[in-house]
């Protein structure tokens, strides 16, 4: 992966500079500049680029023939829009969910001098996607596909968060469901899993129906798997490791274990969440944490992983490969979570 890291850091200073000239040549002051570029830095080029990677990873492995410099090229730019459209989206919802952190520093919007103008900081993330599209994959076949899939992953993601949100406004806890979670996590989840593949496939122009079909059915298995790692990574991750506090709890979330603990508690137990699951206070967290203990939910995660982890290898080995669609490519996304676990 260092080679393809490479190629990414060569592009990220390409994109950085072409940007930044656009700017100029629209005859915006330095100090506008500058914010772009820090901005830029700060949420898109400080990332773990797990999606940027396995964007341009997928992008060659799909390939029929040796990937030209301009292929190359060209895949490097869409692994870096997959960079920023979920810098867009993190930046926003550190915002709604009042997060201190990111990666070890304090949220976008709480640096200083930032406040809330990080949301038109994160439009303009997204915008640039559809600016880089045009710069550099306008006379591309695939070029309306992919503009399209941009657009469908963005709308899907913004509809899930909308779900996400409207849960967690519930008076009652006791409202929350698993089809409610997994509607949920279907919508957040996984369209940021299939976007890589099905940009690789658009782009090589080998997005069939029988391939789409597969993607979508890996990606919300593994979408699973990694939403209800993430919930629990919320309560029991490591900051030094994570970087990030939780807050899943205080914030009233609709979450893997809320959902598991629901399903588990006697009278006394349910009424001790109710009063408590979605206060801010230390003391409310700490009592929702407390019962989460007594119905052992760290137990309850582990035997949810190793069931999902038997479905995911069953859907990779069952995989059709006639079409152009290998299956090293859901094996190499699934140890690649497997292995990005932060907990």
């Amino acid at each position: 992966m260092d080679a393809l890291k490479n190629e990414l850091r060569t592009t990220y200073v390409a994109l950085n500079a072409t940007f930044r000239e656009y700017l100029e040549s629209q005859g915006f002051d330095e100090a506008i500049i500058d914010h772009y570029v820090q901005c830029f830095s700060a949420n898109v080029g400080t990332g773990k680029l797990h999606r940027g990677l396995a964007t341009l990873y997928i992008g060659k492995q799909l390939a029929k023939t040796e990937v030209n410099e301009e292929e190359s090229n060209q895949l490097c730019v869409l692994a870096w829009l997959v960079e920023m459209l979920g810098a867009h989206y993190l930046i926003l919802d550190d915002i709604m969910d009042e997060s201190t952190t990111r990666r070890g520093e304090p949220c976008w919007y709480r640096q200083p001098h930032i406040g809330l103008m990080a949301i038109n900081d994160a439009c303009i993330l997204k915008s640039a996607i559809f600016f880089f599209l045009k710069k550099f994959l306008r006379q591309h076949p695939g070029y309306i596909d992919i503009v399209e899939l941009f657009v469908d992953l963005g709308l899907h993601t913004e509809l899930g968060q909308l779900c996400d949100l409207a849960a967690a406004k519930e008076e009652d806890i006791g409202t929350f469901s698993e089809e409610k979670y997994w509607s949920i996590v279907k919508e957040k989840s996984s369209y940021s899993i299939s976007g890589p593949i099905m940009l690789a496939l658009a782009y090589w122009r080998l997005a069939t129906p029988k391939n789409l079909e597969q993607t979508h059915t890996f990606a919300v298995a593994l979408g699973e798997y990694f939403q209800v790692n993430d919930d629990y990574i919320d309560v029991y991750g490591d900051y030094e490791i994570t970087g990030k506090h939780g807050t899943d709890i205080q914030d009233k979330k609709c979450s893997w274990l809320i959902i598991e603990a629901l399903s588990r508690v006697n009278e006394e137990q349910r009424k001790r969440l109710l009063q408590n699951y979605g206060r801010k206070e230390p003391s409310h967290v700490d009592t929702v944490k407390k019962v989460f203990e007594e119905l052992d939910l760290p137990k309850a995660f582990r035997e949810y992983e190793g069931k999902q982890r038997v479905k995911i290898e069953g859907i990779i080995a069952a995989m059709d490969e006639s079409e152009g669609l290998k299956r090293e490519i859901f094996l190499m996304l699934f140890q690649g979570f497997r292995k990005g676990r932060q907990f």
